[in-house]
């Protein structure tokens, strides 16, 4: 008789890892401003600015970081972003808008210093 995968593992005790399974999204809209802390860019919320998370469109936790955006085009503008947060990531993340001051420059910062890690 052929054991089947899912016998094998209840028959050697073992758990079955699941870190590259979809999470489930619960979209939340958050506003913040993005800014270089510790030579890398991070989004810091308006509501807690001590508080500086990382960006990623991956829905996958295994691929959190090889689907990080990089921030350094919105460098010290204010963004809005939907996604769900998790630790120190907002995953599934869509930026959504930014605000531009009355005669604040638009477009991309160009003149922000490059970031020195991810």
């Amino acid at each position: 008789m052929l054991e089947q995968p899912s016998d094998r593992a209840k028959r050697l005790h073992v758990d079955e890892k699941k870190s590259s399974a979809l999470l489930e999204k619960k979209n939340e809209v958050f506003v913040g401003k993005v800014v270089l802390a510790d030579g890398a860019y991070r989004l810091a919320l308006s509501k807690d600015p001590d508080t500086l998370l990382r960006l990623t469109r991956a829905r996958r936790e295994s691929e959190f970081e090889s689907d990080q955006i990089n921030l350094r085009k919105y460098y010290e503008k204010v963004i809005t972003v939907n996604g769900t947060r998790q630790d120190e990531w907002i995953w599934g993340a869509d930026i959504t808008g930014q605000f531009v001051p009355p005669g604040g420059p638009t477009g991309p910062n160009m003149n922000a210093p490059k970031p020195t890690r991810q």
